[in-house]
């Protein structure tokens, strides 16, 4: 049987005597279900084909070669599901070649033990998983194929040796008829041969009675069986037995024949030619099936896989069917859709295929337990190839597992937010509480949702909240009230906010910034209200703080400016409305400076925080006591009478009240101190005054009190104000002065005994544009007060340095010096000695031509600081004049102790010192005082001879004054020094 095929088989003998072996085939294939098969004899050198059915002459050898490269041996039966797969038959699958066929099953005959091994070998296009269930049949027919080889051999022995007995014949042929028909019968399947050359038809009994003939009754020709079919298939099947006649060309048909009962049923008509030896058709021959319960169960099936197809398609779920190994068997429509693939793609992949590792083994232990266990499995995974999340439902069934997709990403992630949300509302550090509307209005909302902070903040559990109504946390006024607002703004609007106090389990309060939103389901009805509130205590906390700090001074907790000029600005109001009388009290520490420079800042602040105290002792509670700064309080008292003057004793009575409380000694830490106040009061009624009008008053009374000389208190004074407006007004025009050089400079001489001008004063006047010539003693207090004689001092200052570099380069000149007049707030700034400097060095002049005169009042305090300046001054080569002496705060232990070149006499000494014993005997004792210091002596306001006489008579050695000349400008004074004018005044002069 391993031996291969020759080339070319040895051709098959005559067929016309075996017809039994080809019917026996034919049947062999109808019961199998397959269209294919051959009944061959195991012969050497070459096996023998006895029988054959669906294939032609030049198939058989390739069939046959199957059989021995597949075929372990012919005296087994043996099954190849699939020859494919086969590694006998590797590069040799076709569709016309040795592997047209892809299933083969043989069936061993039971032979006689000197007769060759025989098999019935069944041949199948498509492959099949499991062998031919008809075993019982097919074995039939083999023993009735034995016997029919046998019959055969033995006829060919007797042939050999030449003998030949008809009666043995005719009877081994009745006994194989008999177990044809028996064999037909079991099968279902009756057998006709029509014999061309007698047109004899001959059936087998089991093909009267499919035909529906009765006992006895038999067919005369093949019209009479083309008669037994219903109408409709005689035409057809009358000419398929034509075509076979004629043409050899056989035929296969499913018609219906008219059954005894006269009811139609279905069998299998099938046809084929018997050729002789050279070609020619002998006969034809045949088989009918009855298949009227195969083809009711087809028609069920069919409907069935209608219904079936009909109900998946109206399955609006991905579904799909699995076989055993859970490869894909079917796909609906939305499944492609789900899974992005088609069932081309899919069917026989596994469902796991192309899907990541750990999903793959996943979906692999569930399903294939599924299917071990009989039990429906339910999961859900993320399959990271579609992007989505898969729901997979699959129920078992016998062929395998149905299977249902579901996309559940939607889902999967409204689940993921609300788990977020849930956890980030249980978690948020701000309060939330969720209450369920009443279903009538009147109704309150109950709580049904607090979140972990509401439990936190409130000191309430979730189970002492949840029913309860928001009122247990706002049962007070105004916070009840509130809250009936916000719910009132809910009504037009769906959210609303405010800030309310909500009451902890312990009692305490708290403060909330609350925001609400309705939550509707239908229009205008909410069902719900969400409540998130924010603990702002802190921030309610800092902001009073912050108001407090805004409007209350931090040292004494008084009211600051801005909370006094509320006040103020409402007592005017209610003044005006009431027609009451009212005051205001500004009120200055006298030398308050002096205690912190001494005893230090705290000190200090210790001084004023009990001042504040005594102060609000002092006045009624409905008074305002406030702190502007510094050492500066005020006082305001309203409703004092409707009465100007008897208001005006009232506000006089609680002054000096005030006075006398603040100069009682303060125990401040280890010392005792005395304190005195300088007190400026104010009054006012209604609207005639503005808040910072008032205090402008007051603050002028307090300076009137200061000039009065402090400890003391002074009202208000129309006058005084007066004075200050014009001042301000002074002031404006100065700084316009400088800016459009409205200031000139004059020249007084200085001469000696014999009358010559050794020196210069330079003096300033202001050449005002409406009032003309502005004397100094108009303006410079202005300047002062306003610092504008910083500016103007320095004008003057490299006004009179230019000169001198002009005097240099004359003879005349050359020798003159020129005196400055220098204030104290000028002489105290830091960088005075370098503004000297500056003007020296940029007029290039000898310094000891410029003097600068220094008034007395500078030796009165700094004196440290002072000496230092006029150390720097004279180390310059400055000469250094002290004007007015006699008359300020010099002693002779410091008047040896300044760098002095040069001493004043004051005029107003020298106007009566020939009338006043005085003023002479002064005269003389500086006089004497400057010649034993050796300092030279200048006396101012010489206007007479005998004046001039009588101090040259005591060593004045140079004077001033209008005997000699006025103020000059410099064009006259330099007509006078070159002798063109006369150095005395010209009559009529107005210099």
């Amino acid at each position: 049987m391993n031996a291969a095929l020759p080339a070319s088989s040895t051709p098959l003998p005559a067929r016309d005597d075996l017809p039994d072996l080809d019917r026996l085939v034919q049947l062999a294939c109808r019961t199998a279900g397959v269209p294919s098969a051959l009944l061959v004899e195991w012969t050497l050198p070459q096996p023998q084909v006895r029988g054959r059915h669906g294939l032609r002459l030049d198939q058989t050898d390739e069939a046959l070669e199957v059989c021995l490269r597949t075929l372990p041996s012919p005296e087994i039966d043996a099954c190849v599901p699939d020859l494919a797969a086969h590694p006998g038959l590797a590069g040799r699958m076709g569709t016309t070649g040795p592997c047209m066929w892809r299933f083969l099953q043989t069936l061993a005959l039971p032979m006689e033990p000197r007769e060759p091994a025989a098999s019935l070998i069944l041949l199948d296009p498509q492959p099949r998983d499991t062998p031919v269930h008809t075993l019982d049949t097919l074995r039939v027919l083999g023993a009735l194929g034995s016997d029919l080889l046998g019959f055969i051999h033995h006829h060919q022995q007797l042939v050999l040796r030449g003998e030949r007995s008809a009666v043995q014949n005719h009877s081994a042929l009745r006994e194989s008829q008999s177990r044809l028909n028996l064999t037909e019968h079991t099968a279902g399947v009756g057998s006709w041969s029509l014999n061309l050359a007698t047109h004899e038809l001959v059936h087998s009994d089991e093909l009267a009675s499919i035909l529906g003939l009765q006992s006895g009754q038999t067919l005369q020709s093949t019209e009479d069986m083309v008669l037994r079919c219903t109408p409709e298939w005689r035409s057809t099947i009358r000419q398929r037995l034509e075509l076979c006649e004629h043409s050899g060309l056989g035929f296969d048909e499913e018609i219906q024949v008219t059954a005894a009962s006269g009811t139609p049923k279905w069998v299998r008509a099938v046809g084929s030619a018997v050729h002789g030896a050279a070609g020619q058709i002998l006969r034809i021959q045949g088989a009918m099936q009855d298949i009227s319960a195969q083809k009711q169960a087809q028609q069920e099936t069919t409907l069935l896989a209608m219904r079936l197809t009909t109900t998946l398609a109206s399955i609006t779920e991905a579904f799909v069917t699995l076989d055993r190994q859970c490869c894909f068997t079917y796909l609906n429509q939305e499944s492609e859709r789900l899974l992005q693939k088609s069932t081309s793609e899919l069917l026989g992949l596994q469902v796991w295929h192309g899907l990541a590792p750990a999903l793959a083994q996943r979906l692999r232990e569930q399903l294939t337990r599924a299917v071990a266990k009989n039990r429906r499995v339910e999961l859900e995974e993320h399959f990271a190839t579609l992007g989505k999340w898969l729901e997979v439902r699959a129920y078992p069934f016998a062929e395998g597992l149905a299977v249902y997709f579901r996309d559940v990403t939607e889902r999967r992630r409204s689940q993921e937010q609300l788990m977020l949300l849930e956890t980030s509302v249980a978690r948020l550090n701000d309060i939330v509480a969720i209450a369920e509307a009443g279903p009538a209005l009147h109704e309150e909302p109950r709580i049904v949702f607090v979140n972990d902070a509401f439990e936190q903040h409130t000191g309430y559990s979730r189970a002492e909240v949840l029913g309860q109504t928001p009122r247990m946390l706002v049962d007070m006024d105004p916070t009840m009230s509130k809250l009936q607002d916000l719910v009132a703004g809910l009504q037009n609007k769906r959210q609303a906010r405010t800030e309310l106090m909500v009451r902890r389990k312990s009692g305490a309060w708290f403060w909330v910034e609350l925001e609400v939103v309705s939550v509707q389901t239908v229009a205008e009805a909410a069902t719900h209200w969400v409540a998130v509130g924010r603990d702002i205590t802190q921030r309610k906390n800092a902001e009073d703080m912050i108001r407090h700090l805004a409007f209350y001074d931090a040292l004494t907790d008084l009211p600051n400016r801005q909370l006094l000029l509320d006040r103020l600005q409402r007592a005017l109001g209610e003044s005006a409305r009431s027609g009451q009388f009212g005051a205001l009290m500004f009120i200055d520490l006298d030398n308050f400076k002096i205690l912190n420079d001494t005893l230090g800042h705290h000190m200090g602040d210790q001084l004023l925080q009990k001042v504040a105290q005594r102060l609000t002792q002092s006045v009624r509670k409905t008074d305002t006591v406030a702190r502007l700064g510094g050492d500066e309080f005020v006082v305001m008292v309203d409703d004092l009478s409707t009465d100007r003057e008897a208001a005006a004793y009232k506000a006089r009575v609680l002054a000096e009240k005030v006075l006398n409380t603040l100069r009682e000694p303060f125990q401040l830490t280890g010392h005792q101190h005395f304190a005195t106040p300088s007190i400026g009061v104010t009054s006012f009624q209604g609207n005639q005054s503005d808040v910072s009008e008032l205090l402008k008053q007051a603050d002028l009374a307090m300076y009137q009190a200061k000039t009065l000389g402090r400890n003391t208190l002074c009202f208000f004074d129309p006058a005084m104000q007066a004075s200050m407006s014009h001042n301000a007004a002074v002031g404006v025009d100065l700084r316009e002065g400088l800016h459009t050089q409205q200031f000139v400079v004059l020249y007084q001489p200085q001469v000696d005994r014999t009358g010559r001008v050794r020196s210069v004063e330079a003096l300033v006047r202001w050449k005002h544009p409406r009032r003309g010539l502005v004397m100094p003693g108009e303006f410079i207090p202005v300047a002062e007060d306003t610092g504008l004689i910083l500016p103007l001092g320095r004008w003057v200052l490299e006004t009179a340095c230019a000169q001198l570099a002009l005097w240099e380069n004359e003879a005349y000149s050359q020798e003159l010096s020129i005196s400055v007049n220098v204030s104290v707030r000028q002489f105290r700034h830091p960088d005075f000695v370098d503004m000297v400097m500056d003007a020296i060095q940029q007029a290039r002049i000898r310094p000891h031509k410029l003097k600068l005169e220094l008034t007395e009042s500078l030796l009165a305090d700094r004196m440290e600081i002072t000496l230092e300046k006029m150390g720097l001054l004279k180390a310059l080569g400055v000469t250094l004049s002290l004007d007015d002496f006699g008359v300020g705060y010099s002693s002779l232990s410091l008047l040896k102790r300044l760098p002095l070149d040069q001493l004043k006499i004051d005029k107003g000494f020298v106007s009566d010192v020939l009338t006043d014993a005085s003023d002479a005997a002064i005269s003389r004792a500086i006089i004497s005082l400057a010649q034993s210091l050796g300092l030279q002596v200048v006396a101012e306001g010489v206007e007479t001879i005998e004046q001039r006489d009588f101090l040259a008579s005591q060593g004045c050695d140079h004077f001033q004054g209008y005997l000699f000349a006025p103020p000059l400008p410099i064009t006259e004074l330099d007509a006078r020094l070159r002798g063109k004018l006369p150095l005395s005044a010209p009559p009529g002069s107005t210099w």
